[in-house]
């Protein structure tokens, strides 16, 4: 049985977050951020899109905020979600394969508390990565190019009816 939106009586609507990150490699190593405020785990660059910004454009975007690297996105390297023991919290979070725009790009902390770094592969076993994409990150890096297309906003109105005169 659905309700009237289309949903079973046992689906879950609890708000689900969207975030948009971003892989980038330099050589053996990947852009993370270090959390030095929050316990000091580790992350991918970004964050969630503003009202009418496309994903791709969003995680463009976070990436240049958060490291000063300016990426060119346009591959979905993978999707992940994370959900919180007891359900309040989820999110869902597409992951983009970027190359950098130069190479000689210094990364720069811009915000505080968020310390961007080429952090060689070898060494991601040892950091507290959230989410534990590790193993993901060196076999993403062994394959390359094996991505997968991002095709963008791909909205249209639907097609009405012509008024009839």
């Amino acid at each position: 049985m659905h309700d009237q939106n289309g949903f079973g009586a046992d689906s879950d609507v609890t708000l689900v977050r969207l975030r948009c990150s971003v892989i980038v490699f330099r050589d053996e190593s990947v852009l993370l951020l270090h959390r030095t405020r929050n316990g000091g785990d580790w992350v991918l660059p970004g964050g969630c899109p503003r009202r009418g910004e496309g994903m791709a454009a969003c995680a463009r975007r976070e990436v240049l905020e958060e490291t000063g690297l300016r990426a060119e996105v346009n591959r979905v390297a993978f999707a992940l979600e994370t959900i919180a023991p007891e359900g309040a919290e989820r999110t869902l979070e597409i992951v983009f394969w970027a190359a950098e725009a130069s190479t000689s790009t210094v990364v720069t902390e811009t915000e505080p508390g968020l310390k961007p770094a080429f952090v060689p592969l070898d060494a991601l076993p040892d950091l507290d990565l959230r989410p534990p994409i590790a193993g993901h990150l060196r076999g993403l890096r062994a394959r390359l190019p094996s991505t997968a297309p991002y095709l963008g906003n791909l909205w249209r109105p639907r097609n009405e009816p012509a008024p009839h005169m």
